[in-house]
């Protein structure tokens, strides 16, 4: 009976060796295709060195990549929803006393690629895509598009962390990507963001000690991402980040660009319930739609899969 079975699975064995062999050459094929592009995009914008300073320092920073028409709209839009939530008009260049309704000196203005056009430019922005795309892969998709409207005061402060979550210590590879765009200036008595350079390699959360922000607390090796309006800075998943108290007047504006890989489950809903008219001004760009998810195979009822769909998920790191 054992040489029966024996020989039953040698047979079997033999039989599917090519097969596996075959999938994982395609496998790994494609994958390979989809860095050959991602490499000659990073080449053609000159973003070589960015990707060195990501590889090293676990962020890059993208100088100029709005336009100051970008920018200005995406201020005006973003105001229209403070005043939105709050009643009143907030002057960014002034206000001391903004408060959020959770009482807070900072508020987080959520969803907001629907709110106006400028915000589907700046997701398809192509050299941050790019840089995302190298970390998360061609198939990435948003995970939220928001604004952080942060006045003076130390409730404005955010503690050092990683946006990677789930068990430690992390995955090899980004799980996530975050571009931050400043839409007014970044100096550390503005708020900047603060991130820890390396601390991608580590591979885990900060310590409480390790996160603060505050005082003789600080953590010594957190550095202020220094800004112009329009420039952004791009960062792996795994990197340490958070925000300086703004000590100065008025009030700071970013757009926080969150992507992951498309097997997380994403901070907002695209989905199923995107806009027509977005749709329709994107209609031949495969790239936006794949971004909000609008092909994803998953999230079926009783109808079941579409294996079409399933056939194009992702295999590997780059695709």
């Amino acid at each position: 009976m054992s040489e029966q079975v024996t020989e039953v699975t040698d047979q079997h064995e033999s039989a599917t060796r090519p097969v596996e062999r075959i999938v994982a050459s395609s496998v790994d094929g494609l994958d390979k295709q989809a860095l050959a592009r991602t490499l000659a995009t990073i080449d053609r914008l000159g973003l070589g060195d960015n990707l060195v300073e990501l590889d090293t320092q676990g962020y890059t920073t993208i100088r100029g990549v709005l336009s100051e028409d970008q920018v200005e709209r995406a201020k005006s839009a973003l105001l229209n929803r403070v005043e939105e939530n709050t009643g009143q008009r907030v002057d960014i260049e002034t206000a001391t006393d903004f408060q959020s309704s959770m009482g807070a000196s900072m508020d987080y203005l959520h969803y907001m690629l629907y709110e106006d056009p400028v915000f589907e430019e700046i997701l398809m922005a192509e050299e941050p895509l790019a840089i995302v795309s190298y970390l998360v892969g061609e198939s990435c998709v948003l995970s939220s598009l928001g604004c952080h409207f942060k006045a003076p005061g130390p409730t404005g402060i955010v503690a050092l962390h990683a946006d990677t979550r789930g068990p430690q210590p992390f995955a090899t590879h980004a799980q996530t990507a975050n571009v931050n765009y400043a839409l007014t200036p970044y100096t550390r008595e503005a708020g900047a963001t603060a991130l820890v350079p390396g601390s991608h390699k580590y591979a885990r959360q900060p310590t409480l000690a390790e996160s603060a922000l505050t005082g003789e607390q600080c953590n010594p090796a957190a550095v202020p991402a220094d800004l112009a309006p329009g420039d952004c800075v791009v960062w792996h998943g795994h990197t340490w980040h958070g925000s300086f108290e703004r000590e100065i007047p008025g009030v700071r504006m970013n757009l926080a660009v969150y992507f992951a890989r498309s097997h997380v489950v994403t901070q907002e809903r695209h989905k199923d319930v995107v806009p027509r008219e977005v749709l329709d001004r994107h209609a031949n760009d495969e790239r936006f739609k794949r971004l909000l998810a609008v092909d994803d195979a998953y999230g079926w009822q009783r109808e079941g899969p579409d294996f079409a769909q399933m056939g194009r998920m992702a295999t590997g790191w780059y695709d």
